[in-house]
This record gives structure tokens, C-alpha cells and sequence, in this order.
């Protein structure tokens, strides 16, 4: 039986003297403009930063928060900016009523009376989207804040295009979204999703608040955010709707800046973000992986998915084990990432599937416990944005940011246009655990901005949106290209697997008898079909630097993104 395959696919954005790689093509005409406007790698992130978050505001936006890795090439050095959600001072370990269930949505962790971790006011972390972008370009930046907030406030003064995909964004979020009235009067047309077209008119989603919120951040800095007139009036309006943030909450915030981890692969150095990120699991992923000859086993064969599903499985269990904020927890990064406790665990591996996986030893990875959590049976959602940058001087800038779900937490600051993440959602709502909720606490994330170096200058500079999937699409990506010798846009269009969820998730695009293989070695699996209304696995987008200079730049041929060259 002989069936006609749709068959999605991008060609790589080619240039010499700059590259963005964002998930809009509107935000990613913004950071070109601005490199070709003179500005670097890093005035480039920011301006796209915004305006993706007004472009696409399901995603991410002023709202949430982020990270970033920004390689200085003047200074050779490479710096971390975490400006990720943090819990209010008013939050508590115990602040959830929990039920005798799990949640089915994205962590698996116990289930929340009325889902209060994940929408509504109770779901609110304190933001850091606005106190890291701004950070970013007064230090390393060239531009003034104020031009390169004005694309952003453009866009949500004059509106932008209702595409197919932010209509299907709102459809799939409908019920929610009309729960909150500052929220249904924005991203619906009374209580339905927004039309593409209004008869033969494309129909523009017109955000006036925001636009006034943005104006304000122009003017007077981050401070409009966190201490201004802006300030009191999210505070007002949040903790009017039941939230618990408070000005001191905005006014104690604080961007983590700080070197980044660093790991290696096949030769190449490795640079993550630090925990709580999605970094330490990325890097224990790939010095698992580099105890195996991956070229020699060849893409995407049975042997070479074997050991990745129980190299990804490996580091996924110490991850629930071991990961959270270390400044409120004992954690182990350094055990973790060590190439040394990777050999150890690689060779335990067999060719056949490991019945149990179970975390590192404490002792050997210099902790007092572990808290083993079973692997979720939840796929986490599509959600998250990123974008990667890379200038004529070879800066390079990797961010990734989020709302966390999509949506949010779903509520609009009445007045301000702003749509706030649902950042305690990251939490686990059980009190007593490693991830659990303490006042001035930063959860569990799994963003993973990631530069990878080649004779100390970026080769890889690469993200993705996606939960829990980024971490193992990133790692699949590096080896494409590093072991296989694909281009960025093969490596990322290339069939993947995910193994953030019992059972692993597997393309159907992976060849029928590999994926039976892989069952007779004792795999639990899920098949699971890719197309433009589903992203099963997380979706990147990333630049290729070759040795000569040359960027070359991929996105996912699933999700309307765009990598744009000078």
C-alpha cells in the first residue's frame, strides 16, 4: 500500500554579515533590521525580545521571563543572564489545595483544586522579562532602550496580521482566555477567536495598552516596571483579580548575571545556562551521548536510538531527582555534568532497554539525598519562545523566553495590556520537595539557550520552545550536525524522539522497522505524527556558523518561524 507523504521543509537562510533565527517572521525582521541598522548581536535580541512578545503574545512576552547566553567576541567571553519568574514573598510551600490525583497538564505533579498553579492570579510569578532585556542593552548593547523598544510599541499601537496560527492559538485556548475579562477583550472578538480576514480585510490585533505600557518603559526604564506609575498599576490590578504580588515583590527583583555551565562534545565546549534551567540536563545528555560512536552507528538508526533513549531517559531521571534552585537546595550540577559520573552511568547500558532507571547516587554526586519522582506521562505543551542571533563582529546572543503555558496564566493586568506568565506552575505544589514553593524561590525551568564553540568561536548558537522537549531536541540537533554532518536545517527538520515522557514519543517519520527494532529491544514507545496543527516534539530555531564566517540559519518547518540573513 503506496500513500502520498506531505512532506514540510525550510531552505537555509544564507548570509556573511549577520543572522536572526526567531519564531516570527515579524520579530525576526525587526533584529535584522537593527544589525543592518549598525547595532550588534546583543541590540538585535532585545528589539526581536519585545516585539516577538507583542506579535506573538501566547508565547511569551513583558510579562514572563527568560535566559540568555551572550558570547562577547571582543572579550572572548561568554555571559548568562537569568532573568527568569521568581515566586512572590507571599507564597507558600502549602499555598495549593491538593487533590488525590495527578495533573495531566505539563509537569505531572499533584493535582491543584481549580488548577489555581496554572491559571488565574494564584498562578503569577514575579516577571523578569523587562529587568533582563533591559540589563542585556545597557551593558552590552549599543543602542538606546527607547529605539529599540519602538518596533514592539508600533506593532501593538498599529496591530499586526491575525495569522492562521495565532487564530488557531486563541481557538485552542478559547474557554480560558474568556474566562478573564481584561483577557477576553483583547485577544478575542466578543468571546470568539479573532477572523484572519474581515471580509476580504486582514484583520489586525490591535493592543493600545501595551502599547502605553511599552511607551512607558521606553521613557523611564525598567523602573516604569518595577517602582513607576506602571508598577502600581499591575499591582493594583493584579491582586484586584486574587493575585498576590506586591510592589516589593518588583521593586527586590533582580536579573542572576553569571558565567555560564560548560560542558564538551566530541572536542567542541559546550556552554549552558545554569541551574534551575533546562543546562545541566542538556550537557549530562551529550557527555552521555559522547561515550558512544554516534557517527559510526549512523542518523536515526536502531543501535543510535537505542542509545539515545537511554541516555536522555538517564538524564531526565537525575534530573526529577536532583534539579532545583540552588540557592534553596542541595544540588548536585557539578556531579551531574562531571564527563566522569557520565562514563560511569553509560556504562551500565546495555543493547537491550533498561527495565528501571534509577538517579545517580547521592554520595557519589557530593549530596545528602534525592528526591526520585517518576518520569510524567504528560507531554509538555508547545509553548516558549526563542531566538538566536548572531552579528558581523561574531557576537552571538541564544534567548529563550516564556509565559510558560500558553497563554499564561491567562489574566491581563486591567489597563496595562500586559499578559502575565503562570510561572508558579513550574513549581511542584507538594510541600517538602526540592522544587517545591518558597517566597523569593525560582522554579524548575527548562529553557536551554545553548551556544556550542569550535576553536573558541560559536559554530552552534541554538534554542527552542517546547517544555521539557527542548532539552532533548537540542541534544539531537548538536549530534546531527557534529556526528552526521547535517546543516542546521537538515539537523532540525530530521526526524526526532523525546524521552521527557513514559512512554518515549517517536516520529512517525522514523522508519517503521527501526521503531520495531527499538520495540524488540524492550522500548516502550508512542508514534506519534508531526504537522503544521501538531508539534509533538519542541520546535528550534538556530544559526550555523562555518569556519570561513558564513551563517547559515534554520527554523522548524512545523511552526511559522524565520531565519533571516544580511
Amino acid at each position: 500500500m503506496q500513500r502520498s507523504d506531505w512532506i514540510l521543509d525550510r531552505k537555509e537562510a544564507v548570509s556573511r554579515y549577520g543572522m536572526v533565527a526567531a519564531k516570527h517572521e515579524l520579530a525576526a525582521e525587526v533584529g535584522a533590521a537593527v544589525l543592518e541598522a549598525g547595532g550588534n548581536a546583543i541590540d538585535a535580541a532585545v528589539a526581536t525580545a519585545f516585539t516577538v512578545g507583542v506579535v506573538e503574545p501566547m508565547m511569551s512576552g513583558i510579562g514572563g521571563g527568560g535566559l540568555m547566553l551572550i558570547f562577547l567576541a571582543e572579550q572572548r567571553a561568554v555571559v548568562a543572564l537569568d532573568y527568569g519568574m521568581v515566586a512572590p514573598r507571599a507564597a507558600r510551600p502549602d499555598m495549593y489545595h491538593l487533590l488525590d490525583a495527578t495533573s495531566p497538564s505539563l509537569f505531572g505533579w499533584r493535582a491543584v483544586v481549580d488548577d489555581a498553579n496554572i491559571h488565574g492570579p494564584l498562578a503569577i510569578a514575579v516577571p523578569g522579562t523587562v529587568a533582563g532585556l533591559a540589563t542585556a542593552a545597557a551593558r552590552y548593547g549599543t543602542m538606546p532602550l527607547h529605539e529599540l523598544l519602538h518596533p514592539a510599541i508600533r506593532y501593538a499601537r498599529e496591530g499586526f496580521p491575525v495569522s492562521w496560527h495565532t487564530s488557531f492559538e486563541i481557538t485552542q485556548d478559547l474557554e480560558l482566555l474568556n474566562r478573564y475579562p481584561s483577557t477576553r477583550a483583547i485577544f478575542t472578538k466578543d468571546g470568539l477567536p479573532w477572523p484572519v480576514l474581515t471580509g476580504l480585510t486582514q484583520t489586525k490585533l490591535v493592543q493600545a495598552d501595551l502599547a502605553r505600557s511599552l511607551e512607558a518603559i521606553a521613557k523611564d526604564g525598567p523602573d516604569a516596571f518595577y517602582r513607576g506609575e506602571l508598577g502600581q498599576a499591575i499591582v493594583e490590578g493584579l491582586r484586584s483579580l486574587g493575585a498576590i504580588i506586591s510592589l516589593e515583590d518588583l521593586a527586590h527583583y533582580r536579573v542572576r548575571i553569571s558565567e555560564p555551565l560548560w560542558g564538551t562534545y566530541r572536542g567542541h565546549r559546550v556552554a549552558a545556562m545554569p541551574a534551575p534551567s533546562g543546562g545541566p540536563t542538556l550537557l549530562e545528555s551529550l557527555h552521555l551521548l559522547d561515550c558512544f560512536d554516534l557517527a559510526t552507528s549512523g542518523h536515526n538508526t536502531e543501535r543510535t536510538l537505542h542509545i539515545l533513549i537511554e541516555c536522555f531517559r538517564q538524564a531526565f531521571v537525575d534530573r526529577f531527582a536532583y534539579l532545583a534552585d540552588p540557592a534553596f537546595a542541595d544540588v548536585p550540577v557539578a556531579g551531574l555534568i562531571n564527563p566522569a559520573y557520565a562514563r560511569a552511568q553509560a556504562a551500565t547500558i546495555t543493547e537491550r532497554a533498561r527495565r528501571v532507571i534509577e538517579p545517580g547516587d547521592p554520595e557519589q554526586l557530593g549530596v545528602r539525598e534525592r528526591y526520585a519522582r517518576s518520569m510524567p506521562h504528560y507531554a509538555s505543551t508547545s509553548t516558549t519562545t526563542h531566538l538566536s542571533v548572531v552579528d558581523r563582529w561574531g557576537n552571538a546572543v541564544a534567548l529563550t523566553q516564556t509565559l510558560l503555558s500558553a497563554w499564561g496564566s491567562r489574566v491581563v493586568a486591567p489597563g496595562t495590556g500586559i499578559l502575565f506568565n503562570n510561572g508558579m506552575m513550574w513549581f511542584d505544589p507538594e510541600p517538602g520537595r526540592a522544587n517545591s514553593i518558597a517566597p523569593g524561590k525560582r522554579p524548575l525551568a527548562n529553557m536551554c539557550p545553548t551556544i556550542v564553540f569550535r576553536d573558541d568561536r560559536p559554530f552552534l548558537v541554538l534554542g527552542a520552545m517546547g517544555g521539557r522537549r527542548i532539552l532533548n531536541a537540542l541534544a539531537q540537533i548538536i549530534s546531527n550536525v557534529i556526528d552526521h554532518g547535517l546543516g542546521i536545517q537538515a539537523a532540525i527538520t530530521a526526524p526526532r524522539i523525546d524521552c521527557s515522557v513514559d512512554p518515549t514519543n517517536v516520529s512517525s517519520r522514523i522508519d517503521p522497522a527501526v521503531i520495531e527494532g527499538l520495540r524488540a529491544r524492550g522500548h516502550r514507545l508512542t508514534v506519534v505524527v508531526e504537522d503544521v496543527g501538531n508539534v509533538p516534539f519542541a520546535s528550534p530555531a538556530g544559526i550555523l556558523v562555518d569556519a570561513d564566517g558564513t551563517l547559515h540559519g534554520g527554523a522548524n518547518p512545523y511552526y511559522p518561524a524565520m531565519a533571516i540573513g544580511l
